[in-house]
């Protein structure tokens, strides 16, 4: 009796386990826009641009389909899972309802440097708030120029950490030529945009940084042309 009574028990623990295991938000891709819903509940969910990245992926949530491929969900360190959750290969997405921060709103104390490679290489971690704080006012502030058809002399990954939004990253590409950037308007006008840059891949944003602040993050000067 006393046997079957544990047998019991070991079974009712199995079942709460795998009720544990399979529970979780599924969010269904198909709203277009790239927009999903939990049809559990109707919360819409949105994808943040690439320019956000989960810092670490913590506790599965539950699973993301799209056209009938399923990617796992995952928490945000410190963030809020109904609001905020990431796929596994950490590309963020929020819960209708949800603002996604500018990076002056995300008033960044850190950021760490990284060469833009397969590797991705880290340079340098910089917490100084003047040239965080210049950085961001450069490329909040600072005016698009066009795209220019030349190879950079370097790129780098730059990530940007906040307490305020401990589980993300707002990531940006800085881009370095050997050589000022000169844009032609028309036939009397140009423009010198200079050598040094902020790139963001997702709104094709390319805005101009200048020299002080370059030499403030220290990565040295490129060869001349």
């Amino acid at each position: 009796m006393k046997m079957t009574k544990q047998i019991a028990l070991i079974l009712c623990l199995c079942l709460s386990l795998l009720a544990l295991a399979s529970c979780g938000v599924t969010i269904h891709e198909d709203l277009g826009a790239g927009d999903a819903v939990d049809k559990s509940s109707g919360v819409v969910w949105h994808h943040a641009s690439t320019c956000y990245e989960a810092v670490k992926l913590e506790k599965k949530q539950g699973k993301l389909v799209v056209k009938e491929q399923e990617m796992e969900l995952y928490k945000l360190p410190d963030m809020d899972p109904n609001e905020w959750l990431a796929t596994e290969d950490k590309n963020v997405i929020y819960s209708e309802g949800v603002t996604l921060p500018t990076l002056a709103e995300m008033a960044p104390e850190e950021m760490t440097i990284y060469l833009d490679s397969a590797t991705e290489l880290k340079l340098k971690t910089i917490d100084k708030s003047e040239v965080i704080d210049a950085l961001v006012k450069a490329y909040t502030e600072g005016e698009s120029a066009v795209y220019p058809a030349k190879t950079p002399y370097a790129t780098y990954r730059v990530r940007f950490a906040s307490e305020d939004y401990p589980g993300i990253y707002y990531v940006l590409t800085y881009v370095e030529y050997s050589s000022d950037y000169i844009h032609d308007i028309d036939e009397e006008t140009s423009v010198n945009y200079g050598k040094y840059f902020f790139y963001d891949r997702f709104d094709q944003k390319f805005i101009p940084v200048g020299d002080e602040i370059h030499k403030a993050l220290g990565l040295g000067e490129a060869a001349a042309e």
